[in-house]
This record gives structure tokens, sequence and C-alpha cells, in this order.
């Protein structure tokens, strides 16, 4: 019996030797948890009118125009400005949509809505990288079709993750001091786009920003 229940311990502790461990772990999230994430942003352009395109002949009839050369590009994920310009009498009322990639390389979307002989600029909310194409319905516009068109930069600066409250970050940075009066902040949940900050500090291609907020880990 004794020799039996030595060969029994012999082969239990080869096996246990012999046998790989298998770690067992799992990466957990609890609902409520959140991140503290760190943005920088260097060189931060003023926000223009005219940057992305510069006065572009809208639509030549009553037809569907789409636009997609531009002169430039956004400097970083950021709202768009579109403002009628030449002779606006010429603008009907009508929804633009402009299209492209959001701050993560998704397709987004934004419409702008003009009223008939609009002159002033429409500012939009969501942050774009880039820029694709911006589309003119048809009867957009009549009589000599001489208006233009001019794509701009704002300064809603786009995050790299989402927010859960407009209201969740820490502080921020303007040339490595901390701005005494916070930015002015959007936020959505899910949508990268939607979550963006207005920096007080001022945007003039040379200053440098850095933004500590919380996100909710809502858009990975």
């Amino acid at each position: 019996m004794k020799k039996l229940f030595l060969l029994f311990c012999l082969m239990l502790a080869a096996n246990t030797f012999a046998s790989p461990i298998k770690r067992q772990f799992q990466d957990m999230k609890y609902p409520t948890q959140q991140a503290v994430e760190k943005q920088s942003f260097d060189n931060l352009l003023a926000g223009s009118t005219t940057y992305v395109l510069l006065s572009n002949a809208g639509p030549a009839s009553a037809a569907t125009t789409v636009v997609s050369t531009f002169n430039a590009q956004p400097d970083v994920a950021r709202n768009i400005l579109i403002t009628p310009g030449a002779t606006t009498g010429d603008v009907e009322a009508c929804v633009v949509t402009v299209s492209g990639l959001n701050y993560g390389s998704s397709t987004i979307s934004e419409n702008f809505t003009f009223l008939a002989n609009a002159s002033t600029a429409q500012t939009g909310s969501k942050a774009f990288k880039t820029v694709s194409s911006v589309s003119f319905p048809a009867n957009c516009e009549s009589g000599g079709f001489a208006a233009t068109w001019n794509i701009g930069l704002g300064e809603k600066i786009g995050l790299k993750r989402c927010l859960g409250n407009a209201g969740d970050i820490l502080f921020s940075l303007l040339n490595g001091a901390k701005e005494a009066t916070a930015p002015t902040m959007t936020a959505s949940a899910s949508a990268m786009e939607s979550n963006t900050a207005d920096f007080n500090g001022t945007m003039n291609g040379a200053n440098d920003f850095v933004l500590y907020f919380f996100q909710n880990y809502g858009c990975f």
C-alpha cells in the first residue's frame, strides 16, 4: 500500500511539473470606470472662413453639385464653417452636406442649413479630420447662379476619445501654463466627432495646447 501511495505521489508530481501553467485573467472595466487622457495640440491655427476652400462657385444650374477638390485640409480634427459670398441674392433655401473622416478615420457627415439670400456663416459642430466632399443639392441657387461658397475652419477642436459629460475635464495648458479659464466643451458618450474643446487661449498657429480629460470608453 505504501509503495502504491509513493508511486501515485511521484506520478502526480511529474504531471504537475510537466504541464504548463495556464494563467487565468480578464481585463475588466466596470460600467462607471473612466480614465484620464492627455491630448496635445501643437501650433493650432486660428479659425478661418476660407482655409479649406475659397470663393468656390456653387451650382451653375438647378442641379446637384459635389465639390471634392480643396485648397487645404484641417490642421487637426475641428469643426467646419460654410459662408456664402458674391451674389448671395442667388442663394436659395437648401441644405449643404459636408462629408469626411473624424479623428478615428470613421466616415461622418454634417448638414448645414441655409435660408434664401443667406450671407452669413453657418458653423458646424462636428470635428472633421479631413473633408472629402461638399454636396450642394438641386435648386440651392437660382437666378444668375453667381453665388460663391467659402469653406473654413472653426475653433472647436476634436478629441480622440468620448466624454460622458461636458464637465469631465481636469484642466488645459497653454504653452505649458495652466489656463485660468477652462475650455468650452461639447460631449457625446458615443460619437467621437461630437466631442470638442474650444480653448480660451488664442489659436494663432504658434500656441500649443494640452487638454487633460476623463474619457468614458464609449468610442474605441
